[in-house]
């Protein structure tokens, strides 16, 4: 990368340390942007990808800490060091727990400052040619490994249909099992295969104006023939005069099936499942002025998820609400997973509610803009 195209953002509340080394970074031939509290580095990181934001831990409107939250939130790419006095090592060390990669100290050195930032970003690009290496080994192994499993499964329906000779009742329900773990073995492939997409930054969101409600209205019929079976109601609501928004249908589409789909799964018979679509004002960031979205939500009667394991809802090492016991709700433990990297990717927010005994509601909301 040539120094001519790294952008910096230097945020510190001091006037003359933050314009020296604004002034020296711009001599070695940075592209430096200045901000002169939190709230402003915040505003400065919304409209600039900045390869490198050098960090006050102590600055009025939001402090470092909270600029850093938000830059790892939304600008992962961006390195983040902190500036620190002698007192606010303790801080530091819980900003590079947060992300940052470096804290300097006051008085900073500014013969090394230059240094510092281009072994920073060789690192950086380094981690990242890794990163996609594995991410294409990855794809490639389970690619690999999909075909095949999917021609076993082929033979074994040729074996059920009789084409190699007469199949008893017995080896018919030994081949009826095969099928059924393949299956298995095929949703956690497929489910692997678009997490792995998504996290290597290789699908593009296909974007345009659009409705949210008239995409959650469609998925929610499709829904209603397959669940009349199980005694289960399911109830659409959205707010009137709802504005339309940028997205992309066919990836918030499959959003809502998963939600959808996990609700009924852990919807008793006789139980509800509510589906619903307004606009909203929330906080994105802590020590933002609220933002409209369009939310959509989708509650279930069912038992409900354990406080201790709401935390952990969208870990994807961890399936926390499927039942070992229960066949019927098992699923591969990604497709929360997705779902929040497919939301993520469009700036919006996805979390969940519930107490145990009264159901649990997911959400997931879209920025107006």
């Amino acid at each position: 990368m040539a120094d001519e195209k790294i952008k910096v953002l230097v945020a510190d509340d001091e006037d003359p340390l933050r314009m020296t080394i604004t002034a020296w970074l711009s001599d070695e031939g940075f592209d430096v942007d200045q901000a002169p509290d939190g709230l402003e580095a915040i505003k400065k990181v919304q409209g600039v990808d900045f390869d490198i934001a050098i960090l006050d831990i102590k600055m009025p409107g939001a402090n470092g800490l909270e600029v850093l939250r938000y830059i790892k939130k939304n600008s992962n790419a961006t390195e983040v060091v902190m500036v620190t006095g002698m007192s606010d090592v303790s801080m530091a060390v819980e900003a590079m727990k947060l992300g940052a990669r470096e804290y300097l100290t006051k008085p900073i050195d500014m013969d090394q400052l230059v240094p510092q930032l281009r072994s920073l970003l060789r690192k950086r690009d380094a981690e990242e040619r890794i990163r996609k290496l594995q991410a294409e080994h990855t794809s490639r192994l389970l690619y690999d490994l999909h075909n095949p499993i999917a021609g076993l499964k082929q033979s074994i329906g040729y074996l059920l249909k009789g084409m190699a000779g007469p199949v008893g009742d017995h080896q018919k329900e030994l081949l009826g099992y095969m099928t059924a773990s393949i299956d298995k073995v095929i949703l956690l492939l497929n489910d692997m295969m678009d997490l792995t997409k998504l996290e290597g930054g290789r699908v593009r969101l296909n974007k345009g104006i659009g409705n949210v409600a008239d995409t959650v209205s469609k998925i929610a019929q499709e829904f209603r023939v397959p669940i009349q079976s199980t005694k289960i109601t399911l109830d659409f609501h959205t707010e009137p005069d709802l504005p339309p928004i940028e997205f992309d249908s066919e990836k918030i589409a499959q959003v809502l099936q998963n939600f959808i789909s996990n609700a009924i799964k852990y919807t008793p018979e006789q139980g509800a499942i509510v589906v619903q679509v307004r606009k909203v004002s929330l906080v994105a960031e802590e020590g933002q002025p609220p933002a409209e979205y369009i939310m959509v939500s989708v509650f279930n009667s069912g038992s409900g998820i354990p406080k201790e394991q709401l935390p952990l809802i969208f870990d994807r090492y961890r399936d926390l609400v499927a039942s070992k016991s229960d066949d019927k709700k098992r699923s591969t433990g990604l497709g929360l997973v997705i779902c929040q990297r497919i939301v993520e990717a469009h700036n919006g927010k996805i979390w969940v509610e519930s107490e145990p005994g009264k159901g649990a509601t997911f959400y997931f909301a879209l920025p107006i803009r």
